[in-house]
């Protein structure tokens, strides 16, 4: 698999098995990849891929809003009346009401499901809801903080990204910013931002109402959730927001996919583009989560056709790294877990927290694994993580392994609690991530004293600085000698604690978020190079 040129014969029935899956993973990555080109080639041609999502995300509206109608006070009251216009319709015999009004409540029918067939009375009125003005609901004077949470209440995306606008959000809900009343807001395809709600377990929902945003002088928009298509959909609301007289911010994970769009499916760059390219026309400011991810920005803005009347604010914060208490992830993990743990506290283990992407590096760390084990080396490689795109051969690699649950072990939905175990059982985080916008299980490894092996890339030098040992390269085996090197620093004593690392907590993250956003604190704006005086270029 990695050089081998011996013959067949004299190959081990290991590693015949293992070229099989190999050849056979990547006949399957290659026929998927024809199958999503088609996919992107259709969608082209006549977008119907948007459509269906558009119409999914309506449908699901329009459920909601059919339920709130059917549960709703006003309705029972008003049944009588219905019964008695769908009679009327039907007989066209005026007097014939009274005969029958008695029945409109006897249990025979409703507006809802009538017994009668042909009623038209429920797509009429989901008709009227839809295609009337979405009516803004009633708000005292108080200036609004809008968070956009679009990805969360619609899909319940479970991403890293997702997970920042969670913890965000809680933190912003439960200590307001003084002066400001903070509301979750969404948007589906083709219809304005409205309010979020929650359910009974505290999740975000779209709920049964129709109440868009109501901007007024003094509020704020904090586009806090990466919901690319609503944003470009929705791009001249935000002129309108700042006409009047809102304030519209929006936050910027990374950049990579324009500085490497080999690292995701085909599709993402244009879109993502086009997402960068309206937040910095509408937006009044871009908060970035490190430094490293607006040093990027400002290397994209310059090179760039953006043109703006003002100046952009630009600045950075970094993310929290504590699991709140209260929040049901404290689970403690089961037994099967906890055998797991207790085995991995015996044997150098080295944990990799991530989605299975190309950038992540886990074919690297696969494969450098791989050489360690046959050089003799006694550890153990343990992956937390979703499944992710473009990388289907590596995943059915581990899945086939013959270390598979024995020295290689693969967790694709652990709890927090679980994660948690796993921090403090293991010997090192190794971080093989070629690009990254913040690196947030840094931080989490350094809550917990892990000692840390990543690649010097600036983000991760701009978070864990002198408490981690870094590596460079992308081949196999330079990875398999820097975790040969770290393990003899670690037998001696002298590898980097990352216990001064500085973590914050997703409250204390909140906190820099709204000292940048409200309080001033921004780094130096970008001013473009076409058009805007000299005076604008100062703070």
């Amino acid at each position: 698999m990695s050089g081998d040129k011996r013959s067949t014969s004299g190959k081990s029935q290991r590693e015949l098995l293992d070229e099989l899956y190999y050849l056979r993973d990547v006949a399957g990555e290659r026929e998927q990849r024809i199958r999503r080109l088609e996919a992107a080639l259709a969608q082209t041609d006549d977008g119907r891929g948007q459509r269906i999502i558009r119409l999914e995300a309506e449908l699901a509206d329009a459920r909601a809003v059919l339920a709130s109608i059917a549960a709703s006070h006003s309705w029972r009251l008003t049944a009588p009346l219905r019964f008695l216009a769908r009679w009327f319709a039907k007989t066209g015999n005026p007097e014939a009401l009274t005969h029958h009004a008695d029945k409109a409540t006897d249990g025979e029918g409703s507006a809802i499901a009538p017994s009668t067939p042909g009623d038209a009375v429920i797509p009429a009125a989901l008709q009227a809801v839809h295609s009337g003005p979405v009516v803004p609901r009633e708000r005292d004077d108080i200036p609004c903080l809008y968070v956009d949470a679009t990805e969360v209440t619609l899909r319940e995306g479970r991403t890293g990204i997702q997970r920042v606008v969670r913890e965000i959000l809680r933190c912003l809900l439960d200590s307001p910013p003084p002066g400001y009343k903070v509301e979750p807001v969404y948007a589906v395809p083709g219809r304005p931002y409205r309010i979020a709600t929650f359910s009974a377990d505290r999740r975000l929902a779209t709920g049964a109402s129709e109440s868009a945003i109501e901007i007024r002088r003094g509020d704020i928009f904090l586009g806090l959730d990466h919901a690319m298509e609503a944003v470009v959909a929705r791009a001249a609301d935000f002129e309108v927001m700042k006409k009047s007289g809102a304030r519209v911010y929006f936050v910027c994970n990374d950049t990579l996919p324009l500085s490497h769009p080999d690292w995701f499916p085909p599709q993402v760059h244009d879109l993502f583009e086009s997402w960068l390219a309206t937040i910095v026309r509408v937006g009044d400011g871009v908060l970035c989560i490190s430094r490293a991810t607006e040093t990027a920005l400002r290397h994209w803005l310059d090179g760039s056709s953006v043109r703006r009347e003002t100046p952009l604010a630009l600045g950075h914060f970094h993310l929290g790294a504590d699991i709140p208490a209260g929040t049901g992830e404290h689970r403690l993990p089961g037994h099967e877990h906890r055998t797991l743990i207790e085995t991995l506290a015996g044997v150098p283990s080295f944990l990799m927290v991530g989605t299975l992407e190309p950038r992540k590096g886990h074919a690297q760390g696969l494969k450098a694994f791989e050489l360690l084990w046959a050089r003799g080396y006694s550890l153990a490689l343990v992956l937390v993580g979703l499944p992710g795109w473009m990388t289907e051969v590596t995943a059915r690699r581990i899945r086939h392994h013959d270390e598979f649950n024995r020295r290689l072990f693969w967790f694709s939905g652990a709890a927090d609690g679980f994660l948690e175990a796993l921090y403090g059982a293991c010997t090192a985080l190794l971080a093989p991530s070629e690009g990254e916008g913040f690196g947030l299980p840094l931080v989490e490894a350094a809550r917990h004293g892990l000692p840390i092996l990543c690649r010097d890339i600036p983000v991760f030098r701009e978070v864990a600085g002198a408490q981690a040992t870094y590596f460079s390269g992308l081949d196999s085996g330079e990875l398999a000698n820097a975790i040969a090197d770290w393990l003899k620093q670690h037998a001696r004593g002298t590898v980097p604690s990352s216990k001064d690392i500085p973590w914050l907590t997703w409250d204390q993250s909140a906190r820099w978020l709204l000292d940048v956003l409200l309080d001033g604190q921004w780094d130096e704006p970008w001013c473009g190079s076409r058009g805007l005086p000299p005076e604008t270029h100062s703070r």
